[in-house]
């Protein structure tokens, strides 16, 4: 989906070297022994997808503590653009995040679809503008 080769894929480090990057980064920002002091997960589709993901990965590697360094409801930036786009939604082709960003007026580059920064750049543009609760 995304181009990358099985050869890539076998040249990558292994998961708990990556595991280990991930945590130290995110004890930069977050104390996790503080439970008011939590990231939210925020995405698109993610509430069905990244947030599991995440979860496992965590317990693949030993740690059982993701509710430590993550608040246990994500925002889902689809479940946002779905009532704010109610009314159009008979006409729109499917709801994936590149479908809903063009019907929001959004450009989007058809060849950048699934890198992963273009996507969280587009998940943002989305969010500015079907959000209630603004950043």
């Amino acid at each position: 989906m995304a181009g990358v080769t099985k050869e890539q894929i076998l040249s990558y480090p292994a998961m708990g070297y990556v595991y280990g990057q991930f945590t130290a980064i995110l004890n930069k920002y977050v104390d996790k022994y503080n439970k008011q002091d939590k990231f939210f997960l925020a995405g698109y589709n993610n509430a069905s997808f990244d947030n599991q993901f995440l979860r496992a990965w965590f317990l693949q590697n030993g740690d059982k503590y993701f509710g430590s360094y993550f608040w246990s409801n994500s925002i889902d930036v689809m479940v946002l653009a779905t009532p704010y786009l109610a009314s159009q939604r008979s006409q729109m082709e499917n709801f994936k995040q590149g479908t809903v960003a063009k019907a929001l007026g959004i450009e989007i580059d058809e060849s950048r679809l699934h890198d992963a920064l273009y996507d969280i750049q587009v998940c943002k543009s989305i969010y500015d503008i079907v959000s209630p609760y603004k950043m």
